[in-house]
């Protein structure tokens, strides 16, 4: 009988594309809250669209983009959940919320914010080392001069001038 490889053996309980024990214990234990929490759901949903829209987009494996754009993101949506729970958990409540210019103006704007910030650092930290290369590059170089200076022409590597005349 020939031997199955570790691999097959290690994945047999789980099939491709299969939900593990703990998924569907999470899941079932999730509908109820999710029931009782449907208004802030609908107003988290359409206050994150731009979350799932940079999570669509970002491709890394480390999902910066996503995690930027997400976490300011929900600072924007906050405000609008925090006059749900004041008001109300409704579902006439959520809709004003969810349809309020203002709201929505501040979920997606700190989401432009968020984008703004993941475009933009790259290029400031970039100029910044680009910066600090060049001034210890003078620095070094500057010190090199004052070595040579003091040990002479052979510590930089240079041949003496009395050795190319012989």
């Amino acid at each position: 009988m020939a031997k199955q490889p570790e691999r097959a053996a290690a994945g047999a309980g789980k099939g491709k594309g299969g939900f593990s024990a703990r998924t569907i214990v999470t899941a079932l234990l999730m509908l109820p809250v999710l029931a009782i929490l449907m208004p802030s759901c609908i107003v988290l949903g359409i206050g994150m669209a731009p979350t799932v829209v940079a999570y669509l987009v970002d491709r890394t494996h480390e999902k910066y983009l996503t995690i930027t754009v997400g976490l300011l993101n929900v600072c924007g949506a906050l405000p609008g959940l925090v006059t749900l729970w004041s008001r109300g958990q409704t579902y006439d409540n959520a809709m004003r919320i969810a349809a309020d210019p203002f709201s929505l103006l501040m979920a997606y704007g700190a989401a432009g914010v968020g984008w703004s910030i993941y475009l933009a650092l790259p290029l400031v930290f970039g100029h910044y080392y680009a910066l600090t290369s060049e001034s210890r590059l003078r620095s070094l170089r500057r010190r090199q001069a004052e070595l040579v200076e003091s040990w002479g022409k052979e510590i930089a590597g240079e041949p003496p001038a009395a050795k190319e005349e012989r």
